[in-house]
């Protein structure tokens, strides 16, 4: 069994290495003045190949050491700083500095390991090793996913025991340095089960085994929002106790078992069938029989647009009431979601007051509090049902000055990039073979009427999130100036206009749907990668809501007005059919 492993990995490693080499020397041959003076004999040369198996090799090392020592390290360190802090200024009691490194260790290390379940790439996506053994060569599916999974954890374990040594030197237990690289091994095993067990279950019910691009980023998006969290918890000097820490561990444990033997119980059909569905080719993707298309076509709803509505406004109109439910499903959701979310603080808040004043004056000062609230004033009473502690004044803090920060769930909240698919399928696919659908002024007009539309739909995450950041300043003490309320609420806004305009106009100048609805080209999704890139960087600057407002919306508006300039410019020639 294990020479079979050796010699699937081996096979694997060198298919790599070839396959590395030869799109290293494609791609030089396509740059320009570069690619005249490469021969083609280049492809067959013995002595670069080797080179490059060797660099190959070092880049594997590389990995292997590098992000452990920066993922796992950086663990160490914070619990090696904060053990001292915990001891010194007396957080602890009665426990050892010992002890409370190996806590905090495990703590930072279990939550690391979850997020990173949640983040993960998804273990079974098919590569291009992957479908060249497995659908040309015939090799075993489940084979060779286990000498890759196996492959991957040996790395892990060396990395991680290796990385240990530093935390024994200054001072962590010895159950720590090597129970951290079993545990994450089990947690591993947690990841691989869950998918396998989704991946059953929609066998079962004869659908698609493929991954789901947006749930990889709102679970993204989930982890992002967890740091804060876990920072507040951490300032205040809060702990997990050690024999809740074990009962934690021993689930985590008896989870990475059961992953393990879901693990081991899969089929080698099941293996074939996820990679076949996650196949990267356009041309093998189109002869399966999975129509990526049928959640599209399956809408007929019959609809009349009621009005005196004509031309484009009428198409979009008619568009708008067939595809209703596609449209509106996820801001709907997510906006229910934050209002439930707003109703569980309200109730805290009614309670603070409860419990504070009792029942004879709570009833009236909450009512006007509320009032005060929805009116977008502060409190009217100079008895606040807070106690100001960090958490209460880093959630203020975030709330005045980080509104940026709203990006990131109005992204989730936004179904911009559905929305065009269904206008490509179900509207554009067809209209586009006519000539005057593609002349400038009706591109245009039709541009400016879908971004109004895209704004209308997301309303209902904009005003909910708006609100909710003010429920947050409202708890920690109301706004502190006139006005902050509705100024929130136009970041959002602000914020949103930025997102559907992002997506549509990158639809006009890409066009990046095939007839599959499948998106396809490196140019969509590199500018998309560099787009949400900065955004992601620029999410963390810190800039108070009075100053933040007026800068967003001239931002906003030269933003909205370059991409509209550019689709009036390009669009009659990007905007087309895929093949």
């Amino acid at each position: 069994m294990v020479s079979e492993y050796k010699n699937i990995l081996f096979k694997v490693i060198h298919l790599r290495s070839i396959i590395g080499y030869n799109s290293l020397v494609f791609a030089l041959k396509k740059t320009p003045l570069i690619g005249d003076l490469i021969p083609d004999k280049l492809y067959s040369t013995t002595f670069l190949k080797v080179i490059y198996w060797i660099f190959h090799v070092i880049v594997e090392v590389f990995k292997l050491f590098i992000g452990k020592i920066f993922g796992l390290g950086l663990i160490y360190l914070a619990a090696f700083l904060l053990s001292d802090q915990y001891i010194e200024h007396e957080m602890v009691h009665g426990v050892s500095r010992s002890t409370m490194y190996g806590n905090l260790g495990l703590f930072f290390f279990l939550i690391y390991a979850f997020c990173g379940i949640l983040i993960r790439v998804p273990y079974f996506n098919c590569t291009t090793e992957k479908e060249y053994l497995v659908f040309m060569l015939r090799m075993d599916a489940k084979k060779l996913n286990e000498t890759l999974i196996y492959y991957d954890l040996a790395k892990l374990f060396i990395g991680y025991v290796m990385t240990g040594v530093f935390a024994v030197i200054t001072g962590a237990p010895f159950w720590l340095w090597l129970g951290i690289p079993v545990l994450a091994i089990l947690v591993k095993f947690i990841g691989i089960g869950l998918q396998l067990l989704s991946f059953k279950i929609k066998d079962k019910h004869h659908k698609s085994l493929r991954i789901n691009v947006v749930a990889y980023l709102i679970r993204l998006a989930l982890v992002l929002l967890a740091g804060p969290f876990l920072i507040v918890f951490v300032a205040n000097g809060y702990y997990i106790p050690m024999p809740q820490m074990a009962v934690i561990t021993g689930l985590t444990v008896l989870a990475g078992i059961w992953g393990f033997t879901e693990f081991r119980r899969s089929g080698s059909y099941l293996h074939r069938r996820v990679l076949h569905d996650n196949i990267g080719k356009e041309e093998v993707k189109s002869t399966s029989q999975y129509d990526n298309t049928k959640s599209f076509k399956k809408i007929k709803a019959k609809g009349t647009v009621k009005g005196d509505k004509k031309g484009f406004e009428y198409l979009n109109a008619l568009f708008v009431k067939r595809h209703w439910t596609m449209l509106c499903m996820k801001p709907v959701i997510f906006t229910v979601i934050v209002a439930a979310v707003m109703i569980f603080f309200t109730a805290e808040f009614i309670y603070g007051y409860y419990s504070r004043f009792g029942s004879d004056n709570c009833w009236n000062m909450v009512i006007s509090n509320i009032i005060n609230f929805f009116t977008f004033r502060g409190f009217s009473d100079a008895l606040l049902p807070v106690d100001y502690d960090p958490a209460f004044e880093f959630f203020r803090y975030v709330a005045q000055s980080h509104l940026l920060g709203l990006l990131i769930p109005l992204s989730i909240a936004d179904n911009s990039f559905k929305n065009t698919q269904a206008m490509f399928i179900n509207c554009d696919n067809s209209l586009m073979t006519f000539s005057f659908f593609k002349q400038r002024d009706k591109i245009i007009k039709l541009f400016d009427i879908r971004l109004k539309q895209l704004i209308k739909i997301n309303l209902g995450p904009v005003i909910s999130l708006g609100l909710f950041a003010d429920l947050i300043l409202f708890v920690t003490g109301g706004q502190s100036y006139p006005g902050e309320y509705l100024v929130t609420i136009i970041i959002a806004f602000l914020l949103s206009v930025m997102t559907s305009v992002t997506w549509l106009a990158l639809y006009y100048l890409f066009q990046p749907f095939t007839t599959s609805v499948i998106a396809k080209g490196g140019a969509y999704r590199i500018t998309s990668i560099i787009i949400y890139s900065a955004a992601a960087i620029i999410v963390w600057v810190p800039m108070v809501s009075y100053i933040l407002a007026p800068v967003l919306l001239v931002i906003t508006a030269g933003y909205v007005f370059f991409m509209r300039n550019r689709v009036y410019k390009l669009a009659p020639k990007t905007w087309k059919i895929k093949a």
